[in-house]
């Protein structure tokens, strides 16, 4: 927030992060709340999900494949 790098819904969004005081310049983390959200971020997801998300233009960039073999934690 403070270097604007990231917004507050970006924050929860992307990171599980949720902020208290939102509207100042400087807010704080609510950690409690953060790790309740990771922790149903977590339950969400699903085993199919690869470790490492390359982003869009992947697909189109690799010639069709949608992940490298290597983005995916064996079992």
């Amino acid at each position: 927030m403070l270097w604007r790098k990231v917004s507050v819904d970006g924050a929860r969004a992307d990171y599980g992060v949720v902020l208290k005081d939102a509207s100042v310049d400087a807010p704080t983390a609510d950690i409690s709340a953060t790790e309740a959200l990771r922790e149903q971020m977590r339950s969400e997801r699903s085993a199919e999900e690869p470790f490492f998300d390359r982003g869009p233009g992947y697909e189109r960039l690799s010639g069709g494949a949608k992940f490298a073999e290597y983005d995916f934690i064996g079992s």
